[in-house]
């Protein structure tokens, strides 16, 4: 019994060890990339026992101030730094930005929901407050329930230019519309998962996340709308290979921002997620890879 209890305390000591030892690599941001982040977080880790990746979300706002504190190694954002975060970010040390992968972002309803499809124009009416019930659109006789996130989202601070003021439609309609904001009757949620949760409980709602995020952790609880720029166009709906073949009209750059004094650490972590085997695990995750595929050259000759 004695000896078996040593061994016992033996195991516990080398396991304490080990854990003690593991370089702890903290990334936080864009609740869009957040599912994506955890699932490359565990792919490192499978080559890289001695580091242990945490992902936290808190919108793409949230994570470029953390990491300006230097609260975290890295931030993650679904849209590119504005001038003043970027001469911000250079006061506090060297900064690098890497585009890691692109997404869709998808128009999300409650299943019961028969609308399946909506262009630009009407989406921006709808949340707007102009289009107000859902038989406007081909619904129901229901009042449309408008859910936002808040506005240190990444994915708002796109719908909101893109599509609410119509960016998309070119620069005459960005200047008449440029005035739009968000209806005052819009709920304001803090994440895409009380976003989901709320659509689910609420047949009339309308909101939009994340591709990743409607596709693959919310997908039993949201339906996610076919869309096009302009009522004569096809309809599309979100899909990896719709946004690699441009046919999803509705994506964007997803980015990785770091500082470049942090040591090998971090650098090692960025080569994996750049390399062929970390752009695999953002396809295995549900979002498009940033890097075209590696291609094996043969060399025989072409016969």
């Amino acid at each position: 019994m004695k000896n078996l209890s040593l061994l016992f305390y033996i195991l516990i000591t080398i396991q304490f060890v080990a854990c003690k030892d593991k370089q702890t690599l903290k990334v936080a941001g864009s609740e869009t990339m957040n599912s994506m982040m955890r699932f490359l977080g565990a792919e490192y880790e499978k080559v890289n026992s001695n580091v242990r990746v945490t992902v936290e979300g808190g919108g793409s706002e949230a994570g470029i101030d953390r990491l300006r504190k230097g609260e975290i190694d890295m931030a993650v954002s679904s849209r590119d730094l504005n001038q003043a975060e970027f001469d911000d970010l250079r006061k506090t040390g060297n900064l690098e930005k890497v585009r890691l992968a692109y997404d869709g972002v998808a128009l999300v309803v409650n299943p019961k929901n028969p609308v399946s499809k909506l262009n630009l124009v009407q989406t921006s009416d709808i949340f707007s407050g102009k289009i107000k019930n859902w038989k406007e659109v081909g619904g129901s006789d229901a009042p449309i329930s408008i859910v936002i996130r808040n506005d240190k989202s990444g994915t708002q601070d796109y719908f909101q230019n893109h599509i609410l003021k119509r960016k998309d439609l070119g620069i005459n309609e960005f200047n008449l519309h440029k005035s739009n904001e968000f209806s005052s009757e819009a709920k304001i949620v803090k994440d895409n998962a009380e976003m989901a949760k709320y659509i689910q409980e609420n047949s009339n709602s309308i909101g939009y996340m994340g591709m990743g995020s409607a596709l693959v952790d919310h997908k039993d609880q949201i339906k996610a709308l076919e869309y096009a720029r302009n009522p004569k166009d096809p309809y599309v709906a979100p899909s990896v290979r719709n946004v690699y073949d441009r046919k999803y009209r509705l994506a964007r750059e997803l980015f990785i921002i770091y500082k470049t004094d942090q040591g090998d650490k971090i650098d090692a972590f960025v080569t994996f997620l750049t390399s062929e085997q970390g752009q695999v695990a953002v396809l295995q995750s549900g979002y498009l890879r940033a890097s075209l595929p590696e291609v094996e050259v043969s060399a025989d000759p072409v016969k």
